[in-house]
């Protein structure tokens, strides 16, 4: 029997200009998806909370406001998709976290926060890695740097 193991992979990626602007782009339109759910949420939240009542969010409200945010924006569309999921993933975890009481209300994300990052699904065949370049969906091939126990991938 053949133990199969699933690993996430950290690496620095090196793009070049172009890239970089798709990146950012990809980094803007997590950070904007977040905030405007959370705005959302919050005023549906303390509209329950006024009339007594408890409201805890779930994946599909959530799925159906980022459905509304790329009817309304028309630049959410170009962004790679399974990077908007994500979004609301890690925002229902957010809010689940916080009413289980294990951390604090979900913040609004900032520019000026020197972490800015976005996460990409692996679905299939949307990410390949081929010779120090790694293949992401709607970005294209990057360059990469990591470290050198598991260059060999």
């Amino acid at each position: 029997m053949v133990k199969v193991v699933n690993k996430g992979l950290k690496v620095e990626i090196l793009p070049d200009e172009t890239k970089k602007q798709v990146l950012n782009q990809n980094i803007g339109n997590a950070r904007f998806i977040w905030n405007n759910i959370l705005a959302r949420y919050n005023y549906i939240y303390m509209l329950f909370c006024f009339y007594g009542y408890s409201l805890n969010p779930n994946i599909n409200n959530l799925n159906a406001i980022l459905k509304m945010l790329k009817q309304e924006h028309a630049f959410l569309r170009e962004g790679e998709s399974t990077s908007q999921q994500q979004v609301f993933r890690d925002l229902n975890n957010a809010f689940t976290r916080f009413f289980k009481g294990k951390s604090a209300y979900p913040k609004f994300k900032s520019k000026k926060n020197p972490k800015q990052s976005f996460r990409i699904q692996k679905n299939g065949n949307n990410i390949r890695i081929t010779n120090r370049r790694i293949r992401l969906a709607k970005i294209g091939f990057v360059h990469y740097r990591t470290s050198k126990n598991i260059a060999n991938y």
